[in-house]
């Protein structure tokens, strides 16, 4: 009998979308959160090749192994904790606060299905180099505060201290959105 290994599949490539950007304000509060609803956020490069590496694996990926990725770039963090809160019932008593227990919540072959290749942050502004710095400042900001609040939860010893590291993290999501879209 002869060992074959199996055909390995290509990894897909990430989306390319073309941006749409806003030109001028939006009237209203209302306006701006139904403009950002429908939105479609970019990811970090890194990250939407590492979910592609484990989909080719995903009878074999469980929650821990997608919550490093997942949490180390903001805007997948924001999609992943978006799309699971549309998905509780009005008036559930239980909320979901982390991603890993947002993975769990929602399942890993349902996160694969929903998340399909992600258009790359890097790819969406490659003609808005100023809008790629802005939003390159901003996460590295992201990063240093999620990294100073995690210091202070740990040295309290918060039992939360997952949650206060990616309250501080999603901080600045909004102007994010803004140097993505506008």
């Amino acid at each position: 009998m002869t060992d074959t290994l199996p055909a390995t599949q290509p990894v897909p490539q990430p989306v390319a979308v073309t941006p749409r950007y806003l030109t001028k304000p939006l009237a209203h509060i209302g306006a701006w959160t139904q403009y950002f609803r429908n939105a479609e956020i970019p990811v970090l490069a890194a990250t939407a090749r590492a979910i592609e590496e484990l989909r080719a694996i995903e009878d074999d990926v469980d929650a821990n192994m997608l919550t490093p990725i997942i949490q180390a770039d903001p805007l997948m963090t924001l999609k992943l904790l978006a799309h699971v809160a549309s998905l509780r019932r009005p008036g559930a008593a239980t909320e979901t606060e982390s991603i890993s227990t947002s993975l769990i919540l929602m399942g890993i072959s349902p996160f694969f299905r929903r998340f399909g290749p992600q258009p790359t942050l890097e790819d969406w502004l490659a003609d808005q180099p100023e809008a790629l710095q802005g939003v390159q400042e901003l996460l590295n900001r992201a990063e240093r505060a999620g990294q100073c609040a995690l210091g202070f939860a740990v040295h309290r010893g918060d039992t939360d201290a997952t949650i206060i590291h990616q309250a501080a993290f999603l901080n600045d999501f909004a102007e994010i959105l803004i140097w993505l879209h506008a």
